[in-house]
This record gives C-alpha cells, structure tokens and sequence, in this order.
C-alpha cells in the first residue's frame, strides 16, 4: 500500500442550522445510519451512554453483502464544536474519525468538516481490508462516502429546521 493510500481526508459542508443542532446530531453515533452510505448504525456500550469523553459505542457497517462492527471510543467531544472517536476492530487499531464545526456559516449555520486521519492500521490489515471489502484506494474511499454523508446530513437538517419554521 502506497503513502497516498493512507492519507488523512477531510470534507467539509456549510449548514444553515445552529451549530449546537449540528452537533447534536453528528455526536447522536445512532443516528449515522440515516446518513452514511456504509455506516447503518451504532450503540452506545456501556456507561455512560453519551457523547462525551471515554464513552464507548459500536459501529455497524455494510458494504454490498459485507457488515461488519467496530469499537469506537470517545476521545474528543465539545458541544457546538467538536467531536471524534477512535476506531477499533476487535484488537486492531483502525483510525480516528470525526466532526470539527466553526460557527457563522450561512443564515447563522456552522461550516461542518467531517474528517478521516490517523489510519492506524499495519500493512497486512489496510491490504486484507482493502482487499476483502474492494475499495481501491481507502482514502478516496472514504472521501466520497464522507461527501455523501455530509450531503445527507445537510439536507436532512436543514429541512428538519425549516419544518420547524
């Protein structure tokens, strides 16, 4: 696997929402599903049950006929700014993922920047997973899934927001 391959990816997205409405929904893990091509959902594990620091959730995945889950842990998460987790399968480090808003985005919305970084996989695990799952390049992989989600979120906020209108 070459350098490129294990790259750290951002995406990022203007919404016309309050960033803490933003947050609130990237830091629900159970809400994932509505909006990610190959996340279907995650479960929070444990106590407490939350986005908040150390807190644990399960992540479930699916690509064509492949599901797989991950562990993921809580390593950063500021209301209105902020939230990350680290990745794990089974005792396999994976990598870090997450949400950095910046408030005064469009209408009084936030800019939303989804972000995959730290790809802590060996060699013989980012080839079986690449291999296994047929993703090619992993980091562009995952940019056009991120691009997807970050476009369903949008959309699914903002008209949640002007329903409440």
């Amino acid at each position: 696997m070459n350098n490129a391959a294990r790259e750290s990816v951002s995406v990022r997205t203007e919404i016309s929402v309050p960033p803490d409405v933003v947050w609130a929904a990237v830091a629900d893990v159970t809400r994932m599903g509505e909006w990610s091509p190959e996340c279907t959902g995650a479960a929070w594990r444990g106590s407490p049950a939350a986005p908040v620091l150390g807190a644990r959730f399960q992540g479930r995945n699916r690509k064509g006929g492949i599901r797989w889950s991950t562990v993921c842990r809580v390593v950063e998460a500021e209301p209105g700014r902020a939230f990350a987790w680290d990745v794990s399968f089974g005792p396999v480090p994976v990598a870090r993922w997450g949400f950095r808003l910046t408030p005064g985005g469009t209408g009084g919305g936030a800019t939303l920047v989804e972000q995959f970084w730290q790809d802590r996989r060996d060699r013989v695990s980012a080839w079986t997973t690449e291999t296994v799952l047929r993703t090619g390049d992993r980091a562009e992989w995952n940019r056009r899934n991120m691009t997807v989600t970050l476009a369903a979120l949008k959309r699914s906020l903002e008209a949640g927001a002007a329903d409440a209108n």
